[in-house]
């Protein structure tokens, strides 16, 4: 029983002496964190602005010292939640009472394929990203 009691002591006094060594480090890592955390939103700052000129005067490249950077531009799909399909459906029904008597003679398949192309394909909404990638 004493056995055991001195190897918990033994481990308590080295989780202590970790737990103490890890606060140490964070400590000097805190300002290296917060002068990162100023230097990426000053790049950010300044990419966006890049990325406005280069957009406007349509420059593709942009030559460095030690390589170039890239102009990049990315569309993606925004996901679709809960909630837009519900929103979604709602406004497929809300159409005009021709429309939806157009709807109604349709085939089940074709009633399912309406509004899957309605939610998926013809209310998606897409985000354009602008970006420089250093090559």
């Amino acid at each position: 029983m004493t056995d055991n009691i001195e190897y918990f002591k033994c481990d308590v006094k080295r989780f202590d002496t970790i737990d103490t060594e890890i606060l140490k480090i964070q400590d000097k890592l805190k300002p290296l964190n917060d002068k990162l955390k100023e230097l990426k939103k000053k790049k950010k700052d300044l990419q966006d602005t890049i990325c406005e000129y280069m957009e406007t005067n349509e420059i593709g490249e942009c030559k460095l010292q030690d390589g170039a950077l890239l102009f990049k531009e990315s569309k993606s799909v925004v996901p679709i939640t809960k909630g837009k399909v519900y929103e979604n459906i709602t406004i497929f029904f809300k159409k005009s009472t021709e429309e939806l008597d157009n709807f109604n003679k349709l085939s089940v398949e074709a009633k399912t394929e309406k509004i899957y192309n309605f939610i998926y394909e013809e209310n998606r909404t897409y985000t354009e990203k602008k970006s420089l990638k250093r090559i």
